[in-house]
């Protein structure tokens, strides 16, 4: 593991176990915690002032940026980086639009950027309220998950679900939450983060490969991000002057 990624792992604050009662901010928040999440790109709105408040207690910063299709972009380059999760939050309506094309350029390089977007509350829906738009059809096409959250009950669930399929799928998720359902008083139990073991492949594709390039001429190494992923930086810096 690398030295970033180990002081990462160690900032990770631990779990609180077993159901408890909070609000349904403090759900959303505390999953975010679990996840190692201490920075959010975005522009503050009012659809998730509540949790807002709850963010720096939390130990996690919201970076401010002019628009928010930057915040996505800058949400997928943390994430190149760090090897962790890039979280964009942004406000219902034209805020969420605006992070279009970024988790798009997200999706086609694999990269797992949560997007947070709350939307119209639930009295409000389809009566042309307040910024409402159908937030779900925006990112169906360029998001490995989308969690639409159901009952403010089922916060931390479907967080904590959108946290596990975006490393697991390495792609953008979206987290959807009418902004009603930050609020109330709930019992719920904060789950413990689920991640993959990966393998470096199996034996016969990984001897096709070394035959290839034991046989070639001029190789030309394109190293992306699954070698910033696959933390083999060295290896592909060895293998490069091997060859």
């Amino acid at each position: 593991m690398t030295e970033q990624k180990a002081a990462a792992a160690a900032a990770t604050p631990a779990v609180p176990v077993g159901p408890q009662k909070m609000t349904p901010s403090e759900a959303f928040v505390e999953t975010l915690a679990a996840n190692g999440v201490t920075d959010m790109f975005g522009i503050m709105g009012s659809a998730f002032m509540d949790p807002m408040d709850i963010f720096a207690p939390a130990g996690i910063r919201l970076i401010p940026v002019v628009h928010e299709q930057g915040a996505g972009h800058m949400a997928d380059g943390y994430a190149r980086v760090s090897g962790r999760h890039g979280v964009v939050i942004g406000q219902n309506g034209p805020g969420i639009s605006n992070c279009v094309t970024a988790i798009a350029a997200a999706y086609w390089a694999h990269t797992p950027v949560v997007i947070i977007t709350p939307e119209t509350g639930t009295m409000g829906m389809g009566l042309g309220g307040f910024q409402e738009a159908n937030q779900l059809p925006m990112f169906e096409e360029f998001t490995k998950y989308q969690g639409h959250v159901t009952h403010p009950a089922r916060m931390a669930e479907f967080t904590g679900r959108c946290f596990d399929r975006a490393m697991s799928e390495m792609g953008p998720t979206q987290l959807n939450i009418p902004r009603d359902y930050f609020y109330g008083e709930i019992k719920a139990e904060i789950p413990t983060p689920s991640r993959l073991d990966r393998g470096a492949g199996g034996e016969s594709s990984l001897n096709d490969a070394a035959e290839l390039l034991a046989k070639a001429k001029f190789p030309v190494i394109i190293s992306g991000g699954g070698v910033v992923m696959g933390e083999a930086i060295e290896e592909c810096k060895a293998l490069a002057e091997r060859l």
